[in-house]
């Protein structure tokens, strides 16, 4: 077999959800912008795209990041997010792993990771910052872009439930359903078989009564995910079966020692919400959320349902943990916003090797529903 388009990648995965770190066989991706990178790679690599994260050497639930140089003066580098339809503006998960898999392999120093960096998106600059132990990453938390609620809620009819839905923008715009009304008799977790119909569902719903216009002008203005959310219940700080929220509790400490505005303490305990979500068509997220998150973030923040620096869990249907809170208040697109943080963890799986044979009769890979 001759050798054809060889790539490297680093495979990890952040609260179950899997992300391909494209490390070798790219050429620089051109653009002044990441916006303009992601357009260069749409038009001339896409088909790399397909190769790497649908089957069969990916999957249907994968996901990909490709690193770039910085298009900031003050950022470590860039991230370009890869799903299977495309490329998206920000990925939670796929900033968490990124951060997680540099500073294993050596090219991130844990000190640097610890004292935070900048990292260029899409969607603009976020700061990570990673909880190092035995120079380690046990824990990233992520200050994401300014995100808003973009249209009043409504209800919609899922199945003969009436479901509330906002719609929030976080760097992608999220439908953000209270899935309480679905669950109602439901103990445990989400009916997998159901979400992605049910995301169908609110997705066409919104999209018929809304003309959706992404706050950023050069970048699809559809609907990108829905995120299901249902309040569980509050733990006061001590409770052993959070342990994550510790830990992140320790690192929000640091940080608001440091911070020049210190958000107040009004509340100190936390709520849990089961949390779930469908982007991209039908991916359906393993992890608890990230930009899913900071979107139902700040919703609870417009509704008054969130005091600034209180902690809120997030559980996804793996039973991986992240924990989100409102860092401060902020303006987008002459909209009041709010700076959403979060917490999730994300661990290195493999180092891969992928090669195109130019007999294989399947170049693109395909996807399976």
């Amino acid at each position: 077999m001759r050798m054809k388009n060889w790539y490297a990648a680093i495979d990890t995965h952040s609260g179950g959800e899997p992300l391909r770190i494209v490390t070798g066989g790219l050429p620089p991706l051109e653009g002044a912008s990441l916006r303009e990178r992601a357009e260069f790679f749409r038009r001339n690599f896409d088909a790399v795209r397909k190769l790497l994260l649908a089957e069969p050497r990916g999957h249907g639930a994968m996901t990909g990041a490709v690193v770039t140089a910085p298009v900031t003066k003050e950022a470590r580098f860039g991230l370009l997010f890869l799903d299977q339809e495309g490329l998206t503006a920000i990925s939670g998960h796929g900033i968490i792993a990124a951060v997680a898999a540099w500073t294993a392999t050596g090219q991130l120093e844990p000190s640097k990771a610890a004292a935070g960096i900048l990292i260029d998106c899409p969607a603009g600059t976020v700061r990570a910052v990673a909880d190092c132990e035995g120079g380690e990453v046990r824990l990233v938390m992520v200050e994401s872009v300014p995100s808003f609620v973009w249209a009043a809620p409504f209800r919609v009819n899922v199945e003969g439930a009436e479901v509330r839905v906002d719609i929030a923008f976080s760097g992608e715009m999220y439908a953000v359903a209270d899935a309480s009304s679905l669950l109602a008799g439901v103990s445990g977790g989400y009916p997998l078989p159901k979400l992605r119909e049910w995301a169908r569902l609110i997705r066409e719903a919104a999209e018929g009564r809304l003309q959706v216009e992404h706050p950023l002008a050069d970048w699809n203005g559809k609907i990108y995910g829905v995120f299901f959310y249902r309040r569980e219940a509050e733990y006061d700080g001590r409770c052993e079966t959070h342990v994550e929220t510790h830990v992140e509790t320790r690192l929000e400490s640091r940080l608001k020692a440091r911070a020049d505005d210190r958000p107040d303490d009004r509340d100190s305990s936390g709520i849990v919400y089961r949390s779930a979500a469908v982007f991209a068509g039908e991916q359906l997220d393993r992890s608890p959320g990230g930009a899913g998150v900071c979107a139902h973030l700040a919703v609870l923040y417009s509704r008054g349902l969130l005091a600034r620096g209180q902690q809120v869990v997030y559980e996804g249907i793996t039973g991986a943990q992240a924990v989100g809170s409102i860092a401060g208040e902020t303006a987008a697109s002459g909209r009041r916003a709010v700076i959403p943080r979060f917490t999730g963890t994300a661990h290195v799986l493999g180092f891969m090797n992928f090669l195109l044979d130019p007999a294989d009769p399947l170049p693109e890979g395909f996807i399976l529903n």
